[in-house]
């Protein structure tokens, strides 16, 4: 009596097995490092962000004939932001014509910053009034 007694995988199963695994495997690991690259870019947003609205922040205090316009800086000359490279802004002020008197201004900020190599900019805009 001939017993036919096949028990295991042949090669090409191991193999099919292998590459949809591999297949899969890559993909996985693809959507890992784009989440990274994403998170990376939103952490610079934000980072602009909140250096725009601090420059807003700072601006109300200034005395009213203070706000001027100011030419692009980098942040990390600035003590607060020294470890921040790559940040840079500019502070454009519009006297505001709907205002009588010249008694409000319009300010606006605008950080620039590189996210993965491409240059982007974030701007922030605020109404100031003469004190």
């Amino acid at each position: 009596m001939v017993l036919n007694n096949e028990r295991g995988l042949t090669l090409i199963e191991v193999l099919v097995a292998f590459v949809i695994l591999t297949i899969t495997l890559v993909t996985v690991m693809d959507s890992f490092a784009l989440g990274s690259r994403q998170n990376a870019g939103t952490s610079r947003y934000n980072t602009a962000l909140t250096f725009a609205q601090s420059k807003v922040e700072e601006i109300k205090y200034e005395p009213f004939n203070n706000v001027v316009d100011t030419a692009l800086t980098d942040f990390s000359t600035e003590s607060d932001y020294s470890q921040y490279d790559g940040f840079s802004y500019t502070i454009t002020v519009v006297p505001n014509p709907s205002s009588p008197g010249d008694l409000n201004k319009t300010v606006t900020v605008t950080v620039f910053y590189s996210d993965g190599g491409v240059s982007k900019q974030f701007a922030l805009t605020a109404e100031i009034a003469k004190r």
